[in-house]
C-alpha cells in the first residue's frame, strides 16, 4: 500500500493502530473494524485493492 502511494507520487500520512491508540479510536470512529483503511479525498478503500486506490488517486487528481 505504501509503495503503490509513494509510486504515484500522493502525499500521505500512515498510522499504525497497534501502535497509536488516537489512531485506533479514529479508525473506530469512522466505523470500521479492520485494516487497511486508505482515505483518499471522501473515500474509504479498505484491504488492499490496487485499482480501487489507483482509481480514486486518479478521480482526486482530475478535481485539482
Amino acid at each position: 500500500m505504501i509503495e503503490l502511494l509513494s509510486r504515484a507520487g500522493a502525499a500521505f500520512t500512515a498510522k499504525n493502530v497497534d501502535e497509536d491508540d488516537r489512531a485506533y479510536d479514529e479508525l473506530i470512529a469512522r466505523g470500521f473494524r479492520t485494516v487497511p483503511v486508505t482515505l483518499i479525498g471522501d473515500r474509504a478503500i479498505t484491504g488492499f485493492d490496487p485499482i480501487a486506490l489507483t482509481r480514486a488517486l486518479a478521480e482526486l487528481a482530475g478535481r485539482r
